[in-house]
């Protein structure tokens, strides 16, 4: 007979067989399940076990491994590595990550709770980035090799690669009930100096369907991989879609994310223009080289006759259209981007408090 005291002890084994796959040689499954669902007390250990199974995405380390999976995904196992000639139409299009709603994620009303909101960006966000930039954050990565970054000496930065976020703002608009799947639609909203800007979107599942994917994988490890043309909207060639239907929005999201080489901040388009992902422009993008700046400014860009006969309304995706679709995106985020002051609100030791109150055991 199992005692009371071996049953957190087998119940922490049984939910880490499941979600960390471990070997037989380490835990015996087969016995562990057969424990599980025989003998007395059985049905408060299946009670328990069906509580484990039916919330799995909340299960300690279910959040590393849903983050890490994304990164590892597209960084090692399948590098999404666009053709040059179609990255720069894809740079605004969305990254789609689907999930659910457990029991352990909703608050007293049944719903998805506001604050389980930021571990889904986290994951939907790994992909995001991973997928666009995979190229540039590999280029980075061996600095030394590549030189994008050089201090004003003129020799590369050395630094681990590494990206920070900066802060999130989200806009509530429907309940995701119990259980409800849905999916995040993440995307490059814009960048600036300093920062780059995501916008998530969730989505009802299945009410949405873009109109064309433009990777398509075909298994874990890469095989099959196909790419699909886009054409000056944006969209895969020759597909047709729908009006959407806002009744399908529940919330909304922008973060914002600060790339580092080491202590010192990258800007944006470093990487963007290392993963290919922007069109030849007249006088260059923004670069680091000779600077060390962190936030070095834009370079002016001095258009020659040729250039100035460039139209942003073709069917190709030039330098033109990406800064008027960053510069549309800009717009949205500059009150998000003044939002930085509310720090100087915090009134400390000037003022009194309300009162000092202990949240649950501190």
């Amino acid at each position: 007979m199992a005692s009371a005291s071996s049953l957190p002890i087998k119940l922490i084994a049984f939910t880490t067989a499941l979600v960390l796959g471990a070997s037989a040689s380490r835990i015996n499954l087969r016995t562990l399940i057969i424990n599980t669902f025989t003998g007395p007390g059985m049905y408060s250990r299946i009670a328990a076990a069906l509580l484990v199974l039916a919330n799995l995405k909340n299960v300690p380390w279910a959040w590393h491994y849903r983050v890490f999976q994304g990164i590892l995904y597209h960084c090692l196992f399948n590098k999404p590595n666009i053709p040059l000639d179609i990255a720069p139409s894809t740079l605004f299009l969305p990254v789609i990550t689907s999930s659910y709603s457990p029991l352990l994620e909703c608050d007293y009303n049944f719903h998805k709770s506001n604050s389980t909101y930021f571990s889904d960006l986290d994951v939907t966000r790994s992909h995001l980035i991973c997928a666009l930039i995979q190229p540039g954050i590999e280029k980075l990565q061996h600095n030394a090799r590549e030189k994008l970054v050089l201090d004003k000496e003129g020799k590369p930065v050395l630094g681990k690669w590494s990206i920070m976020l900066g802060g999130v703002m989200t806009t509530f608009k429907r309940e995701i009930g119990m259980y409800q799947g849905y999916e995040m639609w993440s995307r490059l909203l814009a960048w600036d100096r300093k920062w780059v800007y995501i916008v998530t979107h969730f989505v009802k599942k299945g009410a949405v369907k873009p109109k064309e994917y433009i990777l398509t994988d075909g298994s874990w490890f890469g095989k099959g991989k196909k790419y699909q043309k886009v054409n000056q909207n944006g969209h895969a060639s020759e597909a047709t879609g729908e009006d959407l239907d806002e009744k399908a929005i529940f919330a909304s999201a922008i973060s914002k994310y600060v790339i580092k080489l080491g202590r010192l901040t990258i800007h944006p388009e470093v990487s963007l223009e290392a993963a290919g992902m922007l069109p030849p422009k007249p006088g260059g993008w923004a670069t680091m080289t000779n600077s060390g700046e962190s936030t070095p400014e834009t370079l002016e860009v001095v258009e020659t006759d040729d250039a100035a006969q460039e139209s942003s309304t073709g069917d190709e995706w030039n330098w033109k259209r990406i800064e008027e679709k960053n510069n549309q995106g800009l717009k949205l985020v500059e009150h998000f981007a003044a939002l930085d002051g509310l720090h100087g609100e915090f009134s400390g030791s000037k003022e009194p408090a309300l009162g000092r109150y202990r949240d649950f055991l501190w």
